[in-house]
């Protein structure tokens, strides 16, 4: 699953559960929960990180150890074989997710896009004397993207 990290705000995901009042989906260490209450079940196979993990805290550093956690859960889950049913077909990967995308007609960021949002936002930045300024909506990632200069160096 591929979910959009722009802006502050986390929104609901169709299909996943979601904390209203907090801005996050229920989770025990990356771990998706049915809900919120005491007695919420592990939604097999769902995990989460970032934001919608935890809202919006902290600074870059905590996205890295916050991804960590929920790739420990992910790694227990798989040496427990709690990810792997032997009646379930291969899945399609990443050919397939970008072919079910298509036919969406979801517009996607290839690396090179997003090179061309790292250069833009690393150019903003330094006319305000910072390391980069965040492009914040879609429309200012999509203006980065549509630009013709590659930047992938």
């Amino acid at each position: 699953m591929v979910l959009k990290s722009i802006g502050y705000k986390s929104v609901p995901v169709d299909g996943l559960p979601f904390d209203h009042k907090k801005g996050i989906v229920p989770n025990d260490k990356g771990r998706v929960l049915s809900d919120t209450s005491d007695t919420a079940v592990l939604e097999e196979g769902l995990y989460v990180c970032g934001w919608l993990k935890r809202g919006p805290t902290g600074i870059v550093a905590t996205n890295l150890y916050c991804a960590e956690e929920t790739v420990s859960s992910i790694l227990e889950d798989l040496e427990k074989g709690g990810l792997i049913s032997s009646t379930a077909a291969p899945k399609p990967g990443r050919d397939g997710l970008l072919n079910l995308l298509h036919d969406r007609n979801v517009r996607t960021v290839s690396f090179n896009d997003w090179e061309k949002i790292d250069f833009e936002e690393k150019r903003l930045g330094s006319l305000r004397n910072k390391p980069r300024e965040k492009l914040a909506t879609w429309n200012e990632l999509l203006t980065a993207t549509s630009e013709g200069t590659d930047h992938s160096t």
